[in-house]
C-alpha cells in the first residue's frame, strides 16, 4: 500500500512546512552562514507566520509530500528573485525544496519536481530557475539528472553571510 501522496500546500500546512524548510535550510547552509545569521534567516523566512503569508499569495504555490498524512517534503514555485532570472518574463523560480532525510532517495523528489514543473507550465511559465548552494553536490547532481543546466553564480547576501550558489535553469516546453 502506497502511503505517499503529492498535493498542493494549503494554509494548515504552514507549521509543518516551516519545520521542514528551517531544518533543511539549516543543514544545507550550515557551512556558508555565520551561525547567528543562519538562525536569524530561518526565523525570518521560515516562521509559520511567514510560510502562511507565502501560501496565501496567488503568484506562487507549494507542492508537498505527505507520508501517512504527515507533511515530509515541500517545494515552492514563485516569481524569480534571482538576478539572473528576473529578466525572464516566462520564468518561475523553484525554491524551498526539502525532504526529510528518511524520505530521500525513493524517487519522490523527482515526482514532486515533475508536479511543480507541470503546474508551472499550466500557469504559462516556460522556464524553471533555481539557486543551489555550491557545496550541495547531491542537489546539483539531482537537478542535472532532471535537465537543469548551470547559467551562472549568485551570492545570497544576508547580514554577515555571503554564501555562493549556482543558478540553474531548465526550459519546460
Amino acid at each position: 500500500m502506497n502511503q505517499y501522496s503529492i498535493r498542493f500546500g494549503m494554509a494548515p500546512d504552514a507549521g509543518a512546512i516551516s519545520v521542514i524548510c528551517s531544518s533543511g535550510f539549516y543543514q544545507v547552509h550550515e557551512s556558508g552562514f555565520v551561525k547567528e545569521d543562519l538562525e536569524s534567516f530561518c526565523k525570518q523566512a521560515y516562521s509559520p507566520e511567514a510560510i502562511a503569508a507565502d501560501l496565501a499569495r496567488p503568484d506562487r504555490f507549494y507542492i508537498v509530500l505527505d507520508f501517512q498524512e504527515q507533511v515530509v517534503g515541500c517545494l515552492r514555485m514563485a516569481p524569480p528573485s534571482l538576478e539572473l532570472a528576473k529578466p525572464d518574463s516566462k520564468g518561475f523560480e523553484l525554491a524551498r525544496f526539502y525532504l526529510e532525510t528518511a524520505h530521500q532517495s525513493g524517487g519522490w523528489g523527482g515526482k514532486m519536481l515533475d508536479a511543480a514543473e507541470a503546474e508551472s507550465l499550466r500557469r504559462g511559465y516556460e522556464n524553471s530557475w533555481l539557486h543551489v548552494f555550491v557545496p550541495n553536490t547531491r542537489a546539483q547532481a539531482f537537478y542535472t539528472r532532471h535537465g537543469y543546466t548551470k547559467i551562472g553564480e549568485e551570492q545570497l547576501i544576508y547580514q554577515q553571510s555571503h554564501p555562493t550558489g549556482f543558478v540553474l535553469k531548465k526550459t519546460l516546453i
